[in-house]
């Protein structure tokens, strides 16, 4: 939202060291958590902003995908009031919202637009948090992101990720392959890359700005690094074998990619550049899929090293080895939350791949999906949400949502493409 003329914010009690209703998320892990109910109004509409009044569906569907909120109907509900002094608590009280959300949308020039909006507390009955967006008549999507992020904020303690991008992959027929960009929701969609092989793996660097990706356009494996303002590109990994799973740490500087320069895959570490490739894990059983603690002094990974694949952890400073999931015989594909206390994972459960959250301070296990065919998960920036390929048998394979209470699951509205390899961009801005 670089593009935006100005955003601000109106009072000083918004921001208070005190969320009397924050929600501790990482304590939802192993139990089903109480949605808070919530109402978002129709905006009202001033000048020629009709159809772009739906702003409102926009909040309404973010809140809803997080699974921490209940949006309420509010289609009996008389015209939404222009502040907390017409609200009429009793009302809300009685449909048992929590907060409500009342903004306008008014048309300025030049294809400019404003949107103002409010969150009202109904047990307060006062405004806690409000604020205008002025932009472009194209950017009321990205506006409607903006103000979610916002209100997620101020209810949860955490940051919103409603205003971020995601990559994934889609294929036509197994002759064409595209690397595709689009809003969190699939919204939006623009593609970086098209070619007649397959890409897999696509993963955002820490700022943004670059995407890693594996192509089988030189009839092997081999790793890029493209450049998404510009669309340049540059070769990272072309070693004998197969080169493959790009991960950055998180500084950037470094990525964790597997080679196979012998019979089984093997973690190494390479320089953003190409330059000083170094043997990560000595060990004779298969090393694959990396990921990187938030803090970059561990990488977690898939090894079949007792058998079946299971996740094991590597000390960078240590060189040390250890086992993190039992719980099952069969679990691969580690990603981390941004602060490093849940561990997201696919695990096999009676015949079936599901998406997975284990609690690495209790070793708690929660599993978040019903599979048959689920793959490829990965979180969203601020780790209260998932993002996910999920299929059934002989049916269209599909990207999605899932909260980490396992409440929510969402498809992205990407209607008929055959899609896979989904990325969650990080929140920057």
């Amino acid at each position: 939202m670089k593009k935006f003329l100005y955003v601000f914010f109106v009072g000083t009690l918004f921001f208070s060291s005190s969320i009397l209703h924050a929600l501790e998320v990482i304590e939802i892990l192993g139990g089903k958590a109480t949605q808070i109910p919530i109402a978002v109004m129709p905006f009202k509409s001033f000048g020629a902003t009709k159809n772009l009044a739906k702003v409102n569906s926009v909040i309404k569907s973010d809140l809803n995908r997080s699974g921490l909120f209940y949006t309420l109907d509010t289609r009996g509900v008389s015209a939404s009031p222009n502040s907390d002094k017409e609200v009429n608590f009793s009302q809300w009280r009685s449909l048992e919202a929590q907060f409500l959300i009342i903004g306008r949308v008014d048309f300025l020039q030049k294809e400019k637009l404003k949107v103002s909006w409010s969150l009202i507390d109904i047990y307060k009955q006062q405004t806690i948090l409000g604020g205008e967006f002025v932009g472009n008549k194209t950017q009321i999507r990205a506006i409607g992101h903006k103000v979610s992020d916002k209100i997620y904020e101020r209810l949860t303690g955490s940051k919103g990720v409603f205003h971020t991008k995601i990559a994934f992959v889609e294929k036509y027929n197994n002759k064409k392959f595209k690397l595709n960009i689009a809003d969190y929701d699939g919204y939006n969609i623009t593609s970086l890359l098209d070619s007649k092989m397959p890409i897999i793996s696509p993963r955002w660097s820490p700022d943004g700005k670059n995407i890693a990706y594996v192509s089988f356009e030189k009839q092997k494996p081999i790793i890029y690094i493209q450049e998404i303002a510009t669309g340049k590109r540059r070769l990272l990994a072309n070693f004998k074998g197969n080169n493959s799973a790009p991960a950055w740490s998180p500084d950037g500087k470094r990525l964790a990619i597997v080679l196979t320069y012998n019979t089984n895959s093997q973690i190494y570490l390479i320089n953003a550049d190409g330059s000083d490739v170094k043997r990560l894990v000595r060990s004779r059983s298969i090393t694959t899929e990396p990921a990187w603690s938030p803090d970059g002094k561990e990488i977690y990974y898939t090894s079949n090293q007792g058998g079946g694949p299971q996740i094991y952890k590597f000390d960078l400073e240590s060189s040390e080895v250890s086992r993190v999931t039992f719980e099952g015989k069969y679990n691969l594909y580690p990603s981390l939350s941004y602060d490093g206390k849940l561990l997201l994972y696919l695990t096999q459960d009676k015949g079936k791949f599901k998406v997975a959250l284990q609690n690495l301070q209790s070793k708690q296990v929660l599993k978040l999906t019903r599979g048959p065919m689920d793959e490829a998960p990965v979180f969203a920036p601020n780790g209260h949400m998932i993002l996910f390929v999920y299929k059934d048998y002989g049916k269209p394979t599909k990207i999605g949502t899932v909260s980490i209470n396992g409440l929510k699951i969402d498809p992205l509205p990407l209607g008929s493409r055959q899609v896979q390899e989904p990325a969650w961009g990080p929140a920057n801005d």
